[in-house]
């Protein structure tokens, strides 16, 4: 074989293997194309799967956080229970109405007939007696003798012998259905003093008007009405203000609601309504239906 030959032979055989090398370039080039696409898709996919966690992240927290608010406002929309009516309402104290005239003109007979016309089932009891001083009505209430009798020794002493009212040292003697208590689950409307038993000292009065609330077990529901004594010993103003004191809010002057003497139909009414509208403004009961 000649050089001439043997020198195309070559260049065939470069030739070839130059188109060989080409392919295997393109090829490459290709691959790694394809390669480095399918890797951006892969981070597209991943960066995609990313956002969408953490969409689904963002509002798992946002209901989270919502959550308690939605928890407050379900417990917010379930009404209050409203509270209970009282068993009743009881009277403690005085009976200004003396005689039969008691059972339609007295302020707790009043007072239960306006309950009924106001809408209110609550009876209204009655332990109040006629005639009787203060000593009486702590001893019906079950305050402990010992107790009672420091303030008949007090009426004595300050009395140094002279003459004292048979309501100042003197306690009636009282029938087993007055003492038994079957009103400490009402509210205690305690209007007394108007017959003494207090020593014409308007603050004995209100330690003895304590002494009969702190026989009820919710001593704070309770409404004190205050009248001037039958002997006129004490002002209606020097009653008040003592009174008030203690009772503020939950006080009644019967000065304030009438013009006519306690003992009268009229002021009894008048006492009647303005325990009714204490009630109320206390918010101690509730219509029901």
């Amino acid at each position: 074989m000649s050089f001439h030959e043997r020198e195309k032979k070559w260049n065939i055989i470069f030739l070839i293997f130059g188109i060989i090398l080409m392919v295997l370039l393109v090829g490459m080039l290709y691959w790694s194309k394809e390669t480095e696409a399918a890797e951006s898709r892969r981070l597209q996919e991943m960066a995609k799967k990313t956002e969408n966690s953490a969409k689904t992240n963002a509002g798992t927290k946002v209901e989270t956080e919502e959550k308690p608010e939605e928890v407050k406002e379900e417990l917010e929309s379930v009404p209050e229970e409203e509270e209970k009516n009282p068993e009743g309402i009881v009277c403690w104290g005085d009976d200004l109405i003396n005689g039969e005239a008691s059972a339609k003109y007295s302020y707790k007979v009043v007072l239960q007939k306006l309950l009924e016309e106001n809408g209110y089932t609550l009876p209204v009891q009655d332990k109040t007696l006629q005639g009787a001083g203060t000593l009486s009505m702590m001893t019906m209430a079950g305050v402990p003798a010992e107790e009672v009798q420091q303030f008949v020794t007090k009426h004595k002493e300050k009395a140094a012998g002279a003459n004292l009212a048979v309501t100042e040292t003197g306690i009636r003697d009282l029938t087993e259905e007055q003492t038994e208590r079957t009103d400490i689950n009402c509210i205690p409307v305690i209007c007394m003093g108007y017959y003494g038993g207090w020593s014409h000292d308007p603050e004995e009065l209100a330690q003895q008007q304590q002494k009969i609330l702190d026989t009820f077990p919710n001593k704070e529901k309770f409404i004190i009405v205050g009248t001037r004594p039958m002997d006129g010993s004490v002002d209606a103003a020097t009653l008040d203000a003592a009174l008030k004191a203690k009772w503020g809010k939950n006080y009644i002057s019967a000065a304030e609601v009438t013009t006519s003497p306690s003992s009268t139909y009229e002021a009894q009414a008048e006492i009647a309504q303005a325990v009714l509208d204490k009630l109320e403004e206390l918010k101690y009961i509730q219509k029901e239906g």
